[in-house]
């Protein structure tokens, strides 16, 4: 279908709105079965050329749009050549029938778009279509109900109308949030739909009060090209693709809806208030009810989204710390069973081959062998530092009070940074907390001694009940703020590895840096003491 088409045809539909008002009785009620009809007749011809996925949905949209264009021939007919205004007549038997129609092809179109089931998205659409039907339910169901005049049928049949309407609105808001494309067919079936409601309520409102209904036959042209255009646009095929699976996300536009509809029952009051009309406070505390629990249920649901995150995030975290730190007590293990075992013995040849070099008054080759004796206890004992970096013995064997205090004096002595350091625990604290704080301790003492160029440094760690509150702090050159992005892109990760690993084991974290005044690091933790 080429563009000429469907522009040809919304610009034909925009024109007969702009001039339906202008035209006698007859011309006018042609015109806007011509409109009604062609609207029919495009989505058949959109459905033959496009060959949609959901073939069937678009077949039920023009059967329903079928059942409108005749109820508007009998209407007319009834009105302007019999002069008859039979009430229910086939027509209104022909516009209640085409609601369900329409109803099941927008059905079809959700179902298909959506390839799961989407609670957190029925839950939004029920939201809005409870806030935005409850003006139908004010305006218009209440006051058929109160009217004495009414034979049952006849009541059956006015509320039928409001009825059919809200099953539309229901249908509009679950397309509006389902998942897939917002194709340009997608905004012109979503504009047929409101501009239907909105002059439904506006004909239902205007016929209570006895007014002149003539007004909502530009409403009614609208909707009608809106949805021949949809059908005849080449994006009507996005309509029915099914979406890629994704949670359901609160974006600004469905926010914003599910606000305004919150808003319809106190708007309500208000406008009866300034009109000086009854105010229908049972039927808006109903509907005012009801979105509350539909509120109430989004809410809950909501919270288990965020418990359930919490716990994937923590079990994430649990799993990755213990996946590294079995890491990296395998490879101590290795260095120590390995690489130190064989260094030691060659140590110990070493020794004996000095020895007799010795007996044998050789004297230079025997200092030499002293000299690489000596190089080679120096890399044995980093190879000991590095195993003990990798998972310290006392971490596992009497604690982290204990494994701090080593660390500290290690780095003490290799820094010559004069360190203090307090711990007020309770008692052990869980294995994970313990390695996390450790970690912590000794990424910081890393950039302290690189950049920090500080003479003292404090290390407090204490448990105040639930709470496990660290501070490291130190004298040195300090440093000017920056975001952790900042800090990543400049390649200084240590900063922004410890936030992460602070954040992820469940605690909150500070840094308190200025030029000149050193840095304070501060983490606190929600743990309690293991048993």
């Amino acid at each position: 279908m080429t563009p000429v088409v469907w522009r040809t045809y919304l610009g034909a539909g925009a024109l007969a709105a702009c001039v339906v008002l202008m035209l006698p009785a007859v011309p006018r009620a042609v015109l806007l079965i011509v409109v009604s009809a062609s609207a029919a007749l495009a989505i058949v011809a959109g459905t033959i050329r496009h060959r949609p996925a959901a073939r069937a949905a678009w077949w039920l949209l023009a059967a329903g749009q079928g059942l409108f264009a005749l109820g508007d021939v009998l209407f007319s007919v009834n009105d302007l050549i019999l002069h008859i205004e039979p009430f229910p007549s086939l027509a209104d038997a022909l516009y209640l029938a085409g609601y369900p129609v329409l109803g099941g092809g927008l059905a079809l179109l959700v179902r298909r778009r959506s390839t799961t089931r989407d609670r957190p998205a029925l839950l939004d659409a029920a939201i809005i279509a409870t806030g935005f039907g409850l003006i139908s339910w004010v305006l218009v169901m209440v006051p058929y109900f109160r009217d004495p005049e009414l034979t049952l049928l006849e009541l059956l049949v006015s509320l039928a109308y409001p009825v059919g309407d809200a099953l539309l609105l229901a249908l509009a808001a679950a397309l509006a949030v389902a998942a897939g494309r917002r194709v340009f067919a997608y905004w012109l079936l979503v504009g047929n739909l409101v501009v239907t409601l909105v002059t439904d309520t506006g004909f239902s409102v205007l016929a209570l009060r006895g007014a002149d209904t003539g007004a909502t036959d530009v409403g009614y042209v609208v909707a009608y090209a809106l949805l021949g255009a949809a059908a005849l646009h080449p994006s009507m095929l996005g309509l029915s693709a099914p979406a890629p699976e994704r949670h359901a996300r609160l974006r600004r536009g469905r926010l914003l809806a599910m606000g305004a509809a919150a808003l319809v029952a106190p708007a309500l009051l208000v406008v009866e208030r300034l009109q000086g009309t009854p105010i229908e406070a049972a039927a808006v505390a109903g509907g005012w009810a009801a979105l509350f629990v539909l509120v109430a249920v989004r809410v809950v649901g909501l919270a288990r989204d965020i418990e359930r995150a919490e716990k994937e995030r923590r079990s994430l975290f649990d799993r990755t710390l213990q996946a590294s730190e079995a890491e990296r007590i395998q490879v101590a293990a290795e260095l120590h069973d390995g690489p130190i075992q064989r260094l030691t013995a060659l140590a110990y040849e070493l020794e004996h081959d000095k020895q007799r070099l010795l007996r044998a008054g050789q004297q230079e080759g025997a200092a030499r062998l002293d000299q690489a004796q000596a190089a080679l206890s120096a890399e044995v004992q980093g190879l000991r530092q590095l195993m003990v970096s990798l998972r310290p013995p006392a971490l596992d064997e009497v604690g982290l009070e204990a494994a701090l205090r080593d660390q500290l004096g290690a780095f003490a002595r290799r820094s010559g940074v004069d360190c203090s350091l307090r711990v007020a625990l309770d008692g052990r604290l869980d294995g994970e907390l313990e390695t996390v704080v450790y970690r912590i301790t000794q990424e910081a003492l890393h950039n302290v001694a690189r950049h920090a160029q500080a003479g003292r440094l404090w290390l407090d760690l204490e448990e105040a009940g639930d709470q496990v509150r660290l501070e490291i702090r130190d004298d040195g050159v300090g440093f000017r703020p920056v975001s952790s992005s900042v800090l990543v892109r400049d390649g200084r990760f240590g900063l922004a590895g410890m936030r992460e690993r602070v954040e992820m084991a469940g605690g909150s974290w500070q840094v308190d840096a200025r030029p000149g005044a050193g840095v304070t690091l501060r983490a606190r933790f929600h743990a309690p003491s293991a048993a």
